[in-house]
């Protein structure tokens, strides 16, 4: 992926979450955040061959191979980050979460 001006691999397993920041995204790692041109939408689309990325917010793509636990409609992510869970995604979360 275009990080600034310089191309970095990224290893999508690696990836906690990714958030969404106007025309860019936050993508979020245990050591790195990396701030990519590029719309939440977009990375969605080319997400969608892997599994475990779900859409669980208007603004963030969830791995669910790396949630600890779920508590109030927020996942916990090892590390110590927290994803909020809208309520219009809630039932396909869920339902995700079951066929995993």
């Amino acid at each position: 992926m275009k990080v600034n001006s310089r191309m970095v691999r990224i290893n999508f397993d690696d990836v906690l979450y990714v958030e969404a920041l106007s025309d860019y995204v936050n993508i979020v790692t245990d050591k790195h955040k990396y701030i990519v041109y590029t719309t939440l939408k977009a990375l969605e689309t080319r997400l969608s061959t892997f599994p475990n990325f779900i859409r669980v917010h208007r603004s963030y793509l969830l791995n669910t191979q790396h949630i600890e636990s779920i508590e109030d409609n927020t996942a916990n992510l090892r590390g110590g980050h927290y994803v909020p869970i809208g309520k219009s995604y809630q039932d396909g979360f869920y339902k995700s979460l079951q066929r995993i």
